[in-house]
């Protein structure tokens, strides 16, 4: 592997940590309830800004199979999300 690479693979590992960690959880936390809904449609905004991008593409096909499956984890986490502020504004 070159050496992006192992960059690549090395902050991969330190996102998976730090989101582990309690002062992240305390901090999402906090931008629930400082951004409320809105925290919700940022991620689907951005999936369909990446989605008209690649529709108008060379080899859309291949590139909307790879994005389909991140579409639905994204609207996937969004639902989840909404449900845990909702229980947050309570």
């Amino acid at each position: 592997m070159s050496t992006p690479g192992w960059i690549c693979v090395a902050l991969l590992i330190i996102g998976i940590a730090v989101s582990a960690t309690p002062a992240y959880k305390n901090y999402r936390v906090w931008l629930w309830r400082k951004w409320g809904y809105f925290n919700v449609a940022v991620p689907i905004l951005i999936m369909l800004v990446a989605n008209i991008y690649a529709c108008f593409q060379d080899g859309a096909v291949v590139i909307m199979t790879i994005l389909i499956p991140l579409d639905v984890v994204a609207v996937v986490a969004a639902i989840f999300t909404y449900f845990q502020i909702r229980k947050t504004k309570k």
